[in-house]
């Protein structure tokens, strides 16, 4: 829980200039994209007709040129946010003010080493969604049949897989999102930045992973209850924010806490040489 307790302390503490950093972005994101499209298949597909790969496909991964176009852009425009909350954070953790003049030079500083992460990890999700997927499909055409919609046993083991995707996205999402920080930190090529993360974080996986996981408790009832209202580009909006302020804050934390670097945020008196 310590990893947990550190990334909440320091959102909650700088909640109010993390969410004027996160806010237009979760809206691009939350209204366009669809960044809960997995919770949102979970609730859907029992009640599908599926007829073909592609109709699954069409719950579970949308795939259109605007869908595409939005993506690529959500991509590009989290990784210019992230780059200002990440060196934010920095700066305040290392020297213990926040200073906001300089916010704007940490897209020029960050922006490369931040947008091949969230690349990298936007891939990952696409490829686990489209495996899985069709792992799903076949279990649908062996037990359910098509034109049909799934029986409650292949809509169990749907949603099994969806928290296996969950699951092995966010083991993704800890070594990513850590390893943000270490390569802009030591200046490593993103190989190097990835064994020397893993080598980081070490016997603390699960303990991340614990710490990265718990938003979703809250996530999926949200997104569940409001999949099939008119208003769920509000819940994505929110829970997008809500994970955005959360992640940017644990990443931080996590790192120095792992990299056992002095902090002087949290404390009450500075002693500069």
């Amino acid at each position: 829980m310590k990893f947990l307790k550190l990334g909440a302390k320091y959102s909650i503490k700088n909640c109010w200039w993390l969410l004027l950093i996160w806010l237009l972005p979760s809206i691009f994101v939350g209204f366009c994209c669809g960044p809960y499209q997995i919770i949102q298949f979970m609730n859907t597909y029992p009640s599908t007709t599926i007829s073909s790969f592609g109709d699954l496909f069409t719950i579970l991964m949308p795939f259109n040129w605007q869908r595409v176009v939005f993506t690529l852009l959500a991509v590009i425009v989290v990784a210019i946010f992230l780059s200002m909350a990440i060196g934010q954070t920095e700066s305040h953790m290392r020297s213990g003010k926040l200073k906001f003049k300089e916010i704007f030079s940490y897209i020029n500083n960050d922006i490369l080493v931040v947008l091949i992460n969230v690349a990298v990890l936007e891939l990952i999700y696409v490829a686990l969604t489209f495996i899985f997927g069709s792992v799903i499909f076949l279990f649908h055409l062996l037990i359910s049949g098509i034109p049909n919609a799934p029986t409650v046993l292949c809509s169990i083991i749907a949603v099994v897989i969806c928290c296996v995707i969950l699951f092995l996205y966010m083991l993704a999402s800890v070594l990513m999102l850590i390893n943000i920080p270490n390569m802009i930190s030591n200046g490593y090529s993103l190989k190097e930045g990835i064994g020397s993360t893993t080598q980081l974080i070490g016997k603390n996986m699960y303990r991340l992973l614990l710490a990265y996981v718990i938003p979703y408790l809250i996530i999926i009832p949200a997104i569940s209850l409001l999949c099939r209202t008119n208003v769920l580009w509000l819940g994505n909006i929110l829970c997008y924010l809500l994970m955005t302020v959360y992640y940017s804050a644990l990443t931080m934390t996590s790192y120095f806490e792992l990299s056992d670097t002095n902090r002087y945020d949290n404390r009450k008196y500075y002693n500069y040489k």
